[in-house]
């Protein structure tokens, strides 16, 4: 008897073990009608990007989560959010877990290289938080300071002095910081300059303006230090679901839905 419970309980065992690999064995088709079959539209994102994504209630929430649910309403599909580091989201769609990389995006030439974009869909800018009684008015006063980033975003390649996004010699964008401090998130990075850790914060514009209205303290420099323009990404190749999401999009501009999502997030 204690034989056959065994057998039977390893055999359980394998069964759940083969199940579970199936489920997370990735997707296998994320063109539209893949999705469709699928059941679920799944988007990447990082939850810590207000107004574009964040927790509220214990719920994510945000621009492109009511984008996203218009797109999954389309489909007719169950949406899913999965919500990772920003490193992680960017390299989501390539390696099959998640059909849409959408969390406040920067398209670049160099970034279009391991991934396919959509047209832009929101138009933002770089800037720099500080303390308010720092001496730090603008980019060309972060020479040699300590800058405080959130890995992976444009706000890092920009400390870093990336030239595909900083420039170079007098096209440069701002001055090299002399040390640029890594973190999970943009609010762990304000905290940190709050804490004088860092002398100031690199970070997308609305953001910051959600920062500064809820962190004591802090201000926004007046000259922003790249302007740039967000997108939606897929996996690298995926046309079908690029063309698809352009057509939606310019429906959901057509149909006032994206005027009233920025009006819900923007007031505009």
């Amino acid at each position: 008897m204690k034989k056959i419970i065994t057998v039977v309980l390893s055999v359980a065992i394998i069964i759940a073990c083969a199940l579970s690999l199936t489920a997370c064995s990735g997707i296998k088709d994320a063109t539209p009608e893949g999705i469709q079959k699928y059941g679920k539209l799944v988007v990447a994102t990082n939850a810590f990007f207000p107004p574009f994504e964040y927790y509220e209630d214990g719920k994510i929430v945000g621009w492109d989560i009511d984008i996203a649910q218009a797109l999954a309403e389309k489909l007719g599909v169950e949406l899913v959010i999965e919500n990772m580091e920003f490193d992680s989201v960017l390299l989501a769609p390539g390696t099959n877990k998640a059909h849409i990389a959408m969390a406040g995006i920067s398209y670049s030439e160099e970034r279009d290289k391991s991934l396919d974009f959509s047209v832009g869909v929101f138009n933002s800018s770089q800037v720099i938080i500080v303390q308010n009684n720092s001496t730090i008015n603008g980019p060309f006063d972060l020479g040699g300071k300590n800058v405080g980033v959130q890995a992976g975003t444009v706000g890092q390649l920009l400390a870093e002095m990336d030239p595909d996004w900083a420039g170079e010699g007098d096209d440069a964008a701002l001055a090299a910081p002399g040390n640029v401090q890594k973190y999970s998130t943009g609010a762990e990075a304000v905290l940190a300059l709050q804490q004088d850790k860092v002398d100031a914060v690199i970070i997308d514009k609305y953001p910051a303006e959600n920062f500064v209205a809820n962190y004591d303290g802090i201000k926004i420099c007046e000259t922003s230090v790249y302007d740039d323009e967000y997108a939606f990404a897929v996996k690298e190749g995926n046309k079908a679901l690029v063309e698809w999401i352009n057509a939606a999009i310019a429906e959901m501009k057509e149909d006032g839905t994206f005027d009233k999502i920025n009006e819900k997030y923007f007031g505009k």
